[in-house]
């Protein structure tokens, strides 16, 4: 007797129908998902990025002093700010490379050569670094100058009607087409800018700010602008320089007056003398204004005075 199809010795099992995919039941014939399923732990919290900058130094100012520059800067105002960094060129605005990290707001680089010399600062913390300060330069070796500076006090001198530029004489203190004046420019037609009959008159206060450490003085530039009443005869501005308030005169230099209207004139060199710094400060350096005509009644009329130091620092 055989046995039934049914009976359970004889069953077999069949896969089912059906594929786990994970992350989705995928019906058959249907389409495959572009992506899965996304888990949300709702015990996480929400949170803010913030971002910062790195606040670069300002104010960077550079002063020679012999062979060396010496640096200065305002400090950066980002609390986290650990050092700076120093960077120098021999070209504006490029080409800088790092010369020192100082921690704090100066710095000296030292035992230059001559010449120009760049320079930029940068704040750091850690490998985060700034953007650069102002450039500042400096020259080693000079020359350098100093000027056109005016004077800011004057006086008369001794000499011809005793009253030099006895009208308004601070107006020649400015560049304005305001002018002092000298009416009648002596007692005596004689042309010696060292006659002691020319109307003179002082100027000093000159605030050249030359640095302690200057080697020499290689020039001394003295501007006048000046025009005269008329035209007439012949006409000189006589200058002398001072190095101890008066006391002392260089040789006088002169310009021969070519015209009625407001001209300039410059006299310039060492004067015959060798200056130091003590000797151009304000109340040391005088220039002294001669006016010399071979007509007594030649009026003098002066704009400006103004004098311009190259040196070696």
């Amino acid at each position: 007797m055989s046995t039934p199809a049914s009976s359970p010795t004889s069953r077999r099992w069949r896969r089912p129908l059906f594929t786990l995919v994970v992350g989705a039941l995928v019906a058959v014939g249907a389409a495959i998902p572009t992506s899965g399923a996304i888990l949300t732990d709702a015990g996480t919290v929400t949170g803010s990025l913030t971002t910062d900058i790195l606040d670069p130094p300002s104010g960077l100012s550079a002063a020679p002093s012999g062979s060396d520059v010496n640096l200065s800067w305002t400090a950066s105002p980002h609390p986290d700010v650990s050092r700076y960094e120093v960077l120098r060129s021999t070209t504006s605005g490029s080409g800088y490379g790092p010369v020192g990290t100082p921690s704090g707001t100066s710095f000296t680089d030292a035992g230059l050569t001559s010449g120009t010399y760049y320079y930029v600062v940068r704040a750091t913390y850690r490998n985060w670094t700034s953007t650069s300060s102002n450039e500042a330069s400096a020259t080693i070796g000079g020359p350098l100058t100093s000027g056109p500076h005016t004077c800011t006090s004057n006086a008369p001198d001794t000499g011809g009607d005793g009253n030099g530029y006895e009208v308004a004489p601070a107006n020649a203190c400015a560049n304005d087409s305001v002018f002092a004046a000298d009416m009648n420019s002596g007692t005596s037609t004689a042309l010696s800018c060292g006659s002691i009959r020319k109307d003179r008159h002082r100027f000093w206060g000159f605030p050249f700010g030359l640095p302690g450490s200057v080697s020499s003085v290689t020039d001394i530039t003295v501007r006048l602008d000046a025009s005269l009443d008329a035209l007439g005869g012949t006409n000189r501005l006589c200058v002398q320089l001072s190095w101890d308030g008066g006391t002392s005169w260089t040789a006088a230099q002169y310009a021969t007056m070519s015209s009625a209207a407001e001209t300039t004139y410059t006299l310039n060199g060492t004067w015959g003398w060798t200056w130091t710094a003590a000797q151009m400060s304000t109340s040391t350096f005088r220039v002294r204004v001669a006016d010399a005509s071979n007509i007594t009644t030649r009026d003098y009329l002066l704009d400006y005075l103004a004098v311009t130091v190259t040196y070696v620092p």
